[in-house]
């Protein structure tokens, strides 16, 4: 599938709730679950393909010294984020909507959330560290914000001249053609910054 650029007014819309998870939906995970790898990312929204629904999925594999990279790669579903910690962790963030774009970013350092799996299933669990940045990454793409939105002042003036490249088409995200940077038979494992 293509990924679609910061600009796309998809990227700003509230995604919907998933009524059904029946064969389309699941044809869209497996879909997603292609052009993530393709693509060289740990994560993938269903928005950054163009499709405004409340899901996205995670390739734990690909995270190193992480328990859940056990889970393999997982999608979620109507997924909420319950709580947070009062704690804040600061780390870089990529996307791939945003590419050749890296910046610090403070987020809560645990979640409670809930979502459902592709049996309808419903998942209840926690997260800390890494793992819980990249679900908060994921997640506010179903609510229409990308992680530059919650940069400083400062920090958005560095990125500007990046962001105008990719708003004029200059440097553009996986479109399903090009190959992708670092290419090879081995399995790329994350250390930060990840590209979600």
């Amino acid at each position: 599938m293509k990924i679609i650029a910061y600009g796309n007014p998809i990227l700003r819309k509230q995604s919907s709730e998933i009524k059904e998870i029946d064969g389309e939906i699941r044809r869209l995970v497996g879909d997603m679950k292609e052009t993530m790898k393709a693509a060289g990312g740990v994560g993938l929204a269903a928005p950054q393909v163009a499709v405004s629904k409340m899901l996205f999925v995670v390739d734990w594999s690909l995270l190193e010294n992480e328990e859940i990279r056990e889970e393999g790669i997982v999608a979620y579903i109507n997924p909420v984020i319950h709580s947070v910690s009062e704690k804040n962790i600061v780390d870089l963030e990529g996307c791939l909507s945003i590419p050749e774009v890296a910046a610090e970013v403070m987020r809560p350092d645990r979640i409670e959330m809930s979502y459902q799996d592709l049996n309808g299933g419903e998942v209840e669990l926690e997260l800390t560290g890494y793992p819980a940045r990249v679900v908060q990454h994921e997640y506010d793409h179903l609510q229409g914000i990308l992680f530059i939105d919650r940069l400083a002042q400062s920090e958005r003036a560095k990125i500007r001249d990046k962001l105008k490249d990719i708003l004029a088409g200059r440097v553009k995200p996986f479109d399903g053609t090009q190959p992708v940077k670092g290419t090879s038979t081995e399995p790329v494992t994350y250390k930060r910054p990840a590209v979600f």
